[in-house]
């Protein structure tokens, strides 16, 4: 027997919540899975999706996006605690 990679793992995680969420779960999207699966994980909680969505993008290389989205994450957080 052969060890699943963590991409196998996770690939078979997305199956398993595309059948528990959605009507037609051949249609719905990984993406979509996996976002509810991160969702879920974080308990709805946005800085724990923020910072995964961040390391993702940095992780691929996506640094000038992540300077932006790193900015809108900080105004947005600060309006949610009653910054300005």
């Amino acid at each position: 027997m052969t060890k699943k990679t963590i991409s196998e793992k996770l690939k078979d995680l997305i199956e398993e919540q595309k059948n528990l969420s959605f009507l037609n779960p051949k249609k719905a999207k990984d993406s979509e899975a996996l976002g509810i699966i991160i969702s879920q994980f974080f308990e709805w909680n946005g800085k724990g999706i923020f910072e995964s969505s961040y390391s993702a993008f940095e992780d691929s290389n996506f640094h000038k996006f992540n300077e932006k989205f790193q900015k809108i994450w900080d105004k947005q957080y600060s309006e949610w605690k009653g910054g300005n």
